[in-house]
């Protein structure tokens, strides 16, 4: 409980950091601000999460602790000195990318520290330590709320935010981080066999968290080289605060549901596995098809009521735009990606990752989209509607996991008429009753729908439950995470 706790609070910090930011420091100082920060985790992603998803795989072993935790920190810091290196080289070469030569250097020190939180944060979970898991990312969030946001109010400049950021990931790490590592743990006793069992479990599904962040990258630096910073602050904010809102409302999905397909697998056998990767998968859609339509619908009202008066108007269009590409990620992620993991087939996660990317790059170099703010929104939602497209393709060819027609229809009927009830809401003088009509309407309608047609089995399930006083029929055997595709508690 501690963790998921945390996991929310976090989350919700996150969103709230990045709105105050933004307005503190204005659309073109957030938009250089974003695509460093946008780059700083693409490049810890590459090079270290391998890491973080082998911790969250393996450190819960007792019996081979010290050798797994003396690979992992060796793996850990040969890689941060590559990254230090690379990026040395390329700033005394002069190629900064436009940053400067001051955030270029920054951006590392960043990724690093910023990962080396959610490495520590990811053993705290292997090894059940809630309070210390809690620790670690409130003192993150304490640093960031205080020292990074007088930095941005005080300075109004980008670099000086990044510092004031790594700092504040860094201090955590270092004096929380240490109670991640074993005393046992040395570079002598790290094992290469080790590394490489790690490297192997993990590199197909790092590769495509890295393909679907630099499509958003390098879109981000397109409107930063061509349009000018203030339009890439204005995309970056509609991409950031969506995508953490849908990776939020992802987050139990992704972290529960592929765990009980597991827990059948290993105990009643494939067949009963499948059977429950095809019922997560409308569950994921039934989670994600309403939220979706009714974030881009209700846009001007959540614009209105939390966004800064700089990005208004151009962010509630930019959201509408990204919506379909937040649904399609998401729903590739925790409805589609399991059917491959759970047959080890994850080199096709990073082929429909592939995909995705051409696609952006296709668009970008042969149409007109990247010639605005627009553009590149639609570039990169269509991009990963391919990428979702293919996975449906090659996961719907294995019979056994496709859901239920029936159950499609019914969530995408339900939401086409949550869309038109709760769309005239935009009008009304309060936006707080607008979005809180639109929440309970949505709610009322999907859940009336779930139950009375009894869309992936949830009415059984609600009548299980309540028979048994227990919700522990909605998924007894739902655990933590293990690692698989998603991010950590992640930055602020």
């Amino acid at each position: 409980m501690l963790f998921t706790v945390t996991f929310f609070l976090n989350a919700a910090a996150n969103f709230a950091f990045g709105l105050t930011l933004s307005a503190l420091l204005g659309p073109a100082e957030f938009g250089r601000y974003s695509t460093v920060q946008l780059a700083s985790i693409t490049l810890a992603t590459g090079m270290l999460d391998w890491l973080r998803y082998s911790t969250l795989r393996y450190s819960g072993d007792d019996r081979a602790r010290t050798v797994i935790a003396s690979s992992l920190e060796t793996g850990y810091v040969a890689l941060t000195l590559a990254a230090y290196l690379v990026v040395g080289l390329l700033a005394a070469f002069g190629v900064t990318f436009n940053f400067g030569a001051i955030m270029l250097l920054l951006t590392p020190l960043l990724g690093v520290a910023a990962h080396r939180v959610d490495y520590s944060g990811a053993k705290f979970r292997a090894r059940e330590q809630g309070a210390r898991f809690a620790a670690i990312y409130g003192l993150r969030q304490a640093l960031c709320f205080s020292a990074v946001l007088l930095v941005a109010w005080r300075t109004r400049d980008a670099v000086s935010v990044v510092a004031a950021l790594a700092a504040a990931n860094l201090i955590p790490a270092i004096v929380l981080g240490g109670w991640s590592r074993s005393e046992s743990a040395t570079l002598r006793n790290a094992s290469m066999a080790r590394l490489a069992q790690f490297f192997v479990y993990a590199k197909p599904i790092v590769v495509s968290l890295v393909i679907y962040q630099l499509i958003g990258l390098i879109n981000r630096y397109v409107a930063l080289a061509s349009l000018g910073p203030a339009a890439a602050g204005k995309l970056s904010l509609a991409a950031d605060l969506g995508q953490r809102l849908f990776g939020a409302v992802n987050s139990l999905p992704e972290l529960m549901l592929f765990q009980y397909a597991l827990r059948l697998d290993r105990t009643e056998g494939r067949a009963a596995a499948d059977r429950q990767l095809a019922v997560n998968m409308a569950l994921v859609f039934a989670l994600l098809a309403p939220f979706t339509v009714g974030y881009a619908v209700m846009a001007p009202t959540f614009e209105a009521l939390l966004v800064p008066a700089a990005y208004r108007g151009d962010f509630a269009r930019l959201s509408f735009e990204h919506a379909p590409g937040f649904f399609a990620l998401f729903a590739t992620i925790a409805g589609v990606n399991p059917i491959f993991q759970l047959r080890n087939k994850t080199w096709l996660v990073t082929l429909a990752a592939l995909s995705a990317l051409a696609t952006d790059l296709v668009l970008l170099n042969f149409t007109s989209l990247g010639g605005s703010v627009d553009g590149l929104a639609i570039a990169y939602s269509a991009s990963l509607v391919v990428s979702l497209l293919v996975t449906l393709v090659v996961g719907f060819s294995i019979w056994s996991v496709r859901p239920r027609l029936r159950d499609f229809v019914v969530i995408a009927a339900a939401t086409g008429i949550m869309a038109a009830l709760v769309r005239p809401l935009n009008g009304l003088p309060s936006h707080a009753l607008a979005a809180a009509l639109a929440v309970a309407i949505g709610t009322v309608l999907l859940g009336g729908a779930g139950l009375v047609f009894d869309v992936a089995g949830v009415r059984s399930l609600a009548i299980v439950a309540y028979r048994n006083r227990s919700f522990s029929a909605w998924g007894g055997g739902l655990g933590r995470s293990d690692g698989r595709m998603g991010s950590g508690a992640g930055e602020c």
